[in-house]
């Protein structure tokens, strides 16, 4: 099945909302599909917009930063869809600005979009219920996550300079994420667990009619 010019400008705006590369999103087979889907949902005019505020963001180096509130609530709606095969439930004031008549409700395009969703090739996995991943998979070790600036490659979209200097010290893909970088207090990131005391055994806590 050809695909059409506005399938081909869909896809081409859709790589650097989704972090992936062309290819990806039309092996999905999905494009047609969800491009008739966003514009239903959205309207035709109020998405024609979005895409040209979309282009100029990109084409200036920001992201979705510079888009208004109800062009990036659709940005967040079209990269759900591509990850989920979902149409996502809308932002209420995002709705109520785009004037549409359309239920705001969450419902899956169709029922292939479903296996095609981006989500499982993100971890490389396979969509439950649909895809089995085969006798014996479980015992091979899965690959290791693409780094950020992997995906920017794949996808052909330049970092920032500010994330493309922080990116290049890093180091080399695969070493350990810095101390600076990990979740949780930063206190606690140079404690094992076996070194903190419990309750029972911090000093002066002794238990309730412990006489010992």
């Amino acid at each position: 099945m050809a695909i059409s010019a506005d399938a081909r400008e869909f896809v081409r705006s859709c790589v650097p909302l989704t972090g992936f590369a062309e290819y990806d999103l039309y092996g999905t087979g999905m494009a047609e599909l969800y491009l008739d889907t966003a514009r239903a949902q959205v309207g035709e005019e109020h998405f024609a917009g979005f895409l040209r505020a979309w282009a100029a963001a990109v084409e200036a180096g920001g992201g979705p930063e510079a888009l208004s509130p109800t062009h990036l609530e659709i940005a967040r709606a079209v990269t759900y869809l591509w990850y989920t095969g979902a149409w996502p439930r809308m932002a209420p004031a995002a709705h109520a600005a785009l004037r549409r008549e359309k239920a705001n409700v969450e419902f899956v395009a169709a029922p292939a979009a479903y296996t095609e969703g981006l989500v499982w090739r993100t971890f490389d996995g396979h969509p439950a219920g649909a895809a089995p991943p085969g006798y014996g998979t479980w015992s091979v070790r899965p690959p290791r996550p693409r780094t950020l600036a992997e995906l920017r490659r794949e996808a052909g979209t330049d970092a920032p300079p500010e994330e493309a200097a922080e990116e290049a010290g890093e180091g080399a893909a695969g070493e350990a994420v810095p101390a600076a970088k990990l979740p949780g207090p930063l206190l606690a990131r140079g404690t094992a667990p076996s070194t903190v005391p419990t309750a029972a055994d911090a000093p002066g806590d002794e238990m309730p009619g412990d006489d010992t």
